[in-house]
């Protein structure tokens, strides 16, 4: 009769768990640490100083936080939706004397504020990732950096890879940084001895990468693919002038609808730089995440 009644209590504390226990949160990844020599490769290739502000998205026991504050001085916020896993950081950061750089949020990491993270380091599983994707490029300012454990981006391809090796097991290091959106037409004029000539660029782009067309006084030329890392664009064109082919290399910074660079054309020896200052049309603005135009 004590047996019955035994196995029936512990029945009633799988259907009806205790409050407090993991199985009372609606978990999207399962709790996995990160070893600490992967939290260390993920720290050094984000570069962190002490200027920066680490955000860690599902952060466990708040190992990865915890040891940037103790190692490189930064401030840090570990978003957790498990209070047993809270209160564990809250007492690791006390114990490595660093409680007064960190903070760790109980809340959903989709609807937490993200937006002063400078580098945001995630531990999630592929789907995750990739439901948090939209997220990351909607929020975060162009230049912050993202690392992941183990997990991708799906067609977001990382700008560096690293791996450690553990035990013979492999563990692998991804790392992006978060581009500014340069899509749309943007204008410009640049003087000439006969006169101004008038450059349209009309720009597509796919994350970090993009492509399109350049307009010189209407007549239009494809540009070679380009590349955004945080505020800086860098593309090539090839152009006609008077029977020469010449390269032209554009790069500058992207500050909100203006870019301030130079170009530099090369015509068999001859490197000249010009200055070029382009302001774009904000009603020509679309997204750069495909998941992020099935939305609209």
């Amino acid at each position: 009769m004590n047996k019955i009644l035994i196995g029936f209590l512990f029945a009633l504390l799988f259907i009806f768990p205790c409050k407090g226990t993991i199985q009372e949160y609606d978990l999207d990844v399962p709790y996995v640490p990160t070893p600490y020599e992967v939290v260390a490769e993920m720290l050094r290739m984000a570069d962190i100083d002490k200027d920066d502000i680490l955000y860690d998205l599902g952060s466990g026991d708040g190992r990865i936080v915890i040891t940037a504050a103790k190692e490189m001085g930064c401030h840090g916020v570990g978003v957790e939706i498990d209070a047993r896993r809270i209160k564990l950081s809250r007492e690791n950061a006390a114990k490595e004397k660093v409680a007064d750089r960190v903070k760790f949020l109980q809340q959903d990491m989709f609807k937490a504020d993200i937006s002063r993270a400078t580098v945001v380091a995630i531990y999630l599983l592929q789907s995750v990732n990739l439901r948090l994707r939209p997220k990351l490029l909607r929020e975060l300012k162009p230049g912050t950096r993202i690392v992941s454990h183990n997990y991708s981006m799906g067609e977001w391809k990382a700008d560096k890879t690293s791996e450690v090796n553990i035990d013979w097991n492999k563990h692998t290091v991804y790392y992006w940084v978060v581009p500014e959106n340069v899509t749309g037409t943007w204008e410009w004029s640049i003087p000439t001895s006969s006169g101004n000539d008038h450059y349209v660029l009309k720009l597509v782009q796919q994350f970090q990468e993009f492509t399109g067309t350049l307009f010189v006084n209407g007549s239009g030329m494809l540009i070679g693919l380009g590349e955004i890392i945080g505020d800086q664009l860098q593309f090539t064109v090839e152009r006609n002038l008077k029977g020469q082919t010449v390269t032209m290399l554009f790069s500058g910074r992207v500050t909100g609808n203006s870019i301030e660079g130079s170009i530099k054309s090369q015509a068999g020896s001859a490197i000249n730089p010009i200055k070029w200052k382009a302001q774009r049309d904000p009603s020509t603005v679309t997204p750069i995440d495909s998941s992020q135009q099935d939305l609209n």
